[in-house]
């Protein structure tokens, strides 16, 4: 299976790249080819322009090249990974850009047999996202109004909590646990 890897941080040497990193070890133990994108490090300019909604009505829309070459990359790909840290009980502003960019009406018509995992990094541990309704909030966007909305196949969200935890020993968990879901992953 060939996975488009989306992960958004600005820090290589933060955990969320930590994570990516083992789960892309996960899946090439399981012999799936892994296409990374990394927001940050690859340029990927989030900001929407006027040059992006020039002709946003027109069934012959023209995509700017380097969109064009994000949208190949995701017609091209059997499933789609996004690995992000939760700011603001929400995605970073990069993958927002991201989305709002690459995922437009012109692809959307590649999104049916395709399926999605999202693996959130939340600084916070579970009883609080739970408590206020976070969780299944943040749930609920990812998997209907983002991927119901472009009509994926499945969509699922891992969390990751209590990301800022000083324990070596619970990170070294969160890092198998990454692994782990990249060895399962079909």
């Amino acid at each position: 299976m060939k996975v488009l890897l989306v992960v958004a941080h600005p820090r290589q040497e933060s955990l969320t790249h930590a994570v990516m990193k083992r789960f892309v070890a996960g899946l090439q133990q399981n012999h799936h080819e892994v296409d990374i994108l990394d927001l940050h490090k690859d340029g990927f300019n989030p900001v929407y322009s006027v040059e992006d909604e020039r002709d946003w009505n027109s069934p012959n829309k023209q995509y700017a090249p380097e969109i064009r070459a994000e949208m190949d990359r995701v017609a091209a790909a059997d499933a789609l990974v996004f690995v992000f840290p939760l700011w603001w009980y929400s995605v970073p502003s990069m993958l927002k850009g991201y989305l709002d960019k690459v995922w437009n009406i012109g692809l959307l018509q590649e999104f049916p047999s395709k399926t999605v995992q999202w693996l959130v990094l939340a600084g916070g541990d579970q009883e609080h996202l739970l408590k206020y309704g976070y969780e299944p909030m943040i749930t609920h966007y990812l998997n209907v109004a983002i991927a119901g909305y472009a009509r994926l196949l499945e969509s699922k969200v891992e969390f990751f909590y209590d990301t800022l935890s000083k324990s070596n020993e619970y990170i070294t968990g969160l890092l198998d646990h990454a692994y782990e879901l990249g060895q399962a992953y079909r």
